[in-house]
């Protein structure tokens, strides 16, 4: 008999890929099926409810039939076996979350809601408690499949699949991933200490370079991530000056041509020591360059325009007014007024334009003050 309801059946067989939205078509049209059937042989009525059973006890879920009155009418085996063979007759949310108090809560409640607006309400992660005690996750879709004779939803099917596993697996990569940045930040910053030991003036220089950077891009509006992008290049924009010799970075009188020959260099060696890390950001091309201008006078390929990362020039940017406003061995600070008038006088030509308006603003309008 049920193997011969089951070949009848066709479409309306299911497997555990169905998903819950054609799960819950499904079941509407059976309810429009069985409500026809009232009228016709009791044989007819009788075929239609073995074919609903069939067919909601054959899917890997958990299911429940709820009247108007939050009342569970029915529920397939799954939905026993996890909440508790009792559940039928009792209120869903006392049967499903341990909380008969969350059906007052209309806000909360997407039985009511569902009752309420006539469509499915859908929740990608629902914590419910189950019949051992336990908290288990679900995904859920709740749907109103029979009307009354007024044209009012009358019973809703609740269909949930367990991601409990998928959710702990989920907190565990992102607790994973919030250690293995914590620990790259670890090593950012034990590589900017390592500057630091050699030249007093650069390791403070980035850092405050770094600072206006971030405030620049939050200015600008760009995401957390790529700020954070940013933080991680500006820290140790000026890496490659380790290959430089402390006499040259601490020298108080004006640079050689050779000297400065060997200073333009620190983008380059920068990037080859950051270049084999696999950062989740651009951070050894940001290094790279950081010295590039819009007109391709920078260095070291003279890059143009928009062939320089935005990064690369916020941090360009943020790097000049860092350096101009502070002490340097070879000269006393210039102050930010100057700093303002070098990115101001050449906007659109060495500076971003929108770089060089946000970092005026960070300053002028928001009040930002070195750290």
């Amino acid at each position: 008999m049920k193997a011969a309801i089951i070949k009848e059946l066709g479409s309306y067989t299911v497997n555990d890929k169905v998903s819950q939205d054609l799960l819950i078509k499904r079941i509407e049209l059976l309810e429009q099926e069985k409500a026809q059937s009232k009228l016709d042989a009791q044989e007819t009525l009788l075929k239609c409810e073995a074919k609903y059973q069939i067919m909601l006890e054959s899917v890997d879920a958990h299911i429940t039939l709820v009247d108007r009155n939050l009342k569970i009418l029915w529920a397939n085996e799954n939905a026993k076996r996890i909440f508790g063979r009792g559940i039928v007759g009792k209120s869903c949310c006392e049967s499903l979350y341990g909380n008969k108090q969350l059906c007052d809560d209309e806000s909360s409640c997407v039985t009511q809601s569902a009752f309420r607006n006539g469509r499915t309400v859908k929740r990608h992660s629902i914590k419910m408690a189950i019949k051992n005690g336990s908290d288990r996750y679900f995904e859920g879709t709740t749907r109103v499949v029979s009307w009354d004779n007024n044209g009012q939803p009358s019973v809703v099917v609740k269909v949930y699949k367990d991601i409990t596993d998928r959710r702990l697996a989920e907190n565990s990569l992102k607790d994973s991933m919030k250690m293995l940045s914590k620990n790259l930040d670890c090593t950012i910053q034990a590589i900017a200490r390592t500057v630091e030991t050699r030249d007093a003036y650069t390791a403070g220089h980035q850092r405050r370079t770094t600072e206006i950077a971030r405030a620049i891009a939050f200015e600008m509006g760009l995401s957390k991530d790529e700020i954070f992008g940013i933080r991680m290049a500006g820290v140790i924009h000026d890496l490659g000056k380790i290959s430089v010799p402390a006499e040259i970075l601490s020298k108080p009188g004006k640079l050689s041509s050779s000297e400065f020959s060997l200073i333009k260099q620190h983008p380059e060696t920068g990037y080859e020591i950051l270049k084999g890390i696999d950062f989740k950001w651009p951070v050894a091309d940001i290094v790279l360059q950081h010295h590039e201008r819009l007109d391709g006078s920078g260095y070291p390929f003279n890059l143009q325009k928009d062939e320089i990362l935005l990064e690369a020039r916020i941090l360009g940017v943020a790097d000049v007014v860092e350096a101009m406003s502070s002490h340097r061995p070879y000269r006393a600070a210039l102050g930010i007024d100057d700093a303002f008038e070098e990115i101001t006088m050449n906007r659109g030509i060495l500076y971003d334009p929108d770089v060089v308006d946000a970092s005026i603003d960070l300053f002028t309008k928001r009040g930002y003050q070195f750290q």
